[in-house]
């Protein structure tokens, strides 16, 4: 083992074990460990959003698509870009409110509450779709920290998945929501200027940009093309396939629990889109050149590497001094750990609080629902644990699968229940009902992660049209479709409805204060959000 990668790496260490430590003292209430008080500044929740987004996928599985596929893997990176703005534009803010107004801590609280549901039904649903795809994408970031110790510290995957797991579990164990949010922030750090250094190593070693276009064009021709080398329909279908994320991003629990804790609403729409938007599009733009850098340096025999999904880890082993690639290997299990504890942390609300609490009606003290909550904590990791060493250790599939299911699941509900006033609890129920048994059918049984034209009878036919595309994104759509038409064929309660109009109606132009132009200058969400804190409405 390198001595010096070896101390890198604990130097990062104990910085994240200084910040569980230090979180535990403003840890003592269930809103403290979940929502971390609901007084998190915008900053420290934006860079925790995206380091929470942008998981082992970001530093291992994205690089591995770029290293195989070439250009047309960038189409990703538009759809994760992309997929954050539909966040911040059509979630965040009006998500923020709500949960002000229910004092929701969960996502399911929120749903809960909004719809008026109280036959328990969609709370139910949601922990038993967070526990099921959250479960397997906390085993994908597993499986990630385990290759990137593999390849950092020369031991067996399996060993690495091990130590991930306790790392990982033990400070989000002791820290909760502050600590989540802290390490977050660190490690979004580590991961930002981890994909500035590598990808300009690898130009200065490899002889710039044009030397490795060249080689890779020696190779295959097709990985300077931006469909893959397709054509037509088939050019379309590739675009999609990769730009698919985008629709997720609206039902991912852990990325928007973070819009829940931040302090001020209004604050989520511009500093929120600008600081999350910047940091975006550069660590995509890394990763992307990592992988595609680091396939030209492995044909031109520069760089040896025995899997894909290990070029970043690799390349900092070969390009760098080995104290600065102990950092570098730091930084991936950042964005490993970055994703993981915040899963960790709502399965672990799903079960704890949405299930054994709220459905069960069992009622403990605060620091007893911490406890229980840092036991079901516990019991997810070695469930994560068990899938990640036996399941299939392909990143970019495991995580295509889980964020599927979470897309499905909660992103449809979630985006109309913000936007329809008419959206009923029935809907709801149908819809998520829909999204969770279609996505265990579909992914588990028939397709995989993505459409293929060998599934049996008529879904054969379906996968011929959509080959390589990633199956939530259709199924997302259909769900969408379930819960408008059940929706119209029901009626929300009255008082429902009226919540709604009250909180998002149009805010009148105050006369004498502020005049037009300088009310204008804000947009009509801002306003809306000044005017429910005014009210007392959050």
């Amino acid at each position: 083992m390198n001595g010096g990668i070896l101390f890198g790496f604990l130097v990062y260490l104990a910085l994240l074990a200084y910040i569980g430590w230090w979180a535990n003292k403003y840890t003592k209430t269930e809103e403290q460990y979940f929502v971390g008080g609901r007084r998190v500044h915008v900053l420290a929740a934006t860079l925790s959003d995206k380091a929470s987004d942008f998981s082992g996928w970001l530093m291992l599985g994205y690089p591995g698509a770029a290293f195989k596929s070439g250009l047309g893997a960038f189409w990703a990176a538009i759809g994760c870009l992309f997929g954050t703005l539909a966040d911040y534009l059509l979630i965040g803010p009006r998500l923020r409110i709500y949960a002000g107004k229910f004092r929701a801590i969960t996502v399911p609280d929120y749903l809960e509450a909004r719809l008026k549901d109280d036959t328990k039904m969609i709370r139910i649903l949601s922990a038993l779709i967070i526990i099921i795809f959250m479960t397997a994408y906390v085993a994908a970031q597993f499986t990630a920290g385990g290759k990137t110790f593999a390849e950092g510290f020369g031991i067996s995957d399996n060993a690495g998945i091990l130590i991930t797991v306790i790392i990982l579990t033990a400070y989000v164990i002791t820290g909760g929501f502050f600590a989540v949010v802290w390490t977050d922030v660190v490690q979004a750090l580590f991961m930002l200027l981890t994909l500035i250094i590598v990808p300009f190593l690898a130009l200065a070693k490899i002889g710039g940009l044009d030397k490795a276009t060249e080689i890779i064009g020696q190779v295959d021709p097709n990985k300077l093309h931006p469909f893959g080398g397709a054509t037509g329909w088939a050019a379309i279908i590739f675009a999609i396939g990769y730009a698919s994320w985008i629709v997720g991003y609206l039902g991912q629990p852990h990325i928007v629990t973070r819009y829940m804790s931040v302090e001020d609403p209004r604050k989520l729409r511009r500093p929120g889109i600008f600081i999350s938007g910047t940091w975006t599009i550069i660590v995509l733009w890394g990763a992307f050149f990592a992988g595609f850098l680091g396939f030209a340096m492995y044909q031109a025999g520069i760089l040896q590497v025995s899997d894909p999904e290990k070029v970043i880890p690799a390349m900092a082993v070969e390009l760098m001094p080995s104290w600065l690639a102990g950092f570098v290997i730091a930084g991936i299990i950042s964005a490993v750990m970055s994703t993981a504890d915040s899963q960790l942390l709502v399965a672990s609300s799903a079960i704890a609080r949405d299930f054994y609490h709220k459905v069960l009606g069992k009622e403990l003290g605060k620091k007893q629902m911490v406890n229980i909550s840092r036991v079901v904590v516990a019991a997810v990791a070695l469930v994560g644990l068990w899938f990640a060493i036996s399941g299939p250790k392909i990143i970019y599939q495991m995580v295509a699968t889980a964020w599927g299911g979470l897309a499905v699941g909660f992103g449809p509900i979630l985006t109309l229940s913000l936007w329809w006033k008419k959206v009923t609890k029935e809907g709801g129920i149908v819809g998520m009902a829909y999204g969770l048994v279609s996505e265990v059918l579909l992914e588990a049984k028939i397709y995989g992660w993505a459409f293929h034209p060998d599934a049996p009878g008529f879904f054969g036919t379906i996968g011929g049209w959509f080959n390589g595309v990633p199956v939530f994104f259709i199924n997302f759509f259909v769900a969408l479709l379930v819960i408008i038409i059940v929706s119209l064929l029901t009626k929300p309660p009255e008082d429902v409805v009226r919540l709604h109009e009250e909180i998002f109606k149009k805010v009148p132009i105050e006369k004498g204060g502020k005049t037009v132009m300088e009310t204008r200058t804000k947009s009509q969400l801002e306003n809306v959000a000044e005017f429910v804190l005014t009210k007392g409405l959050a």
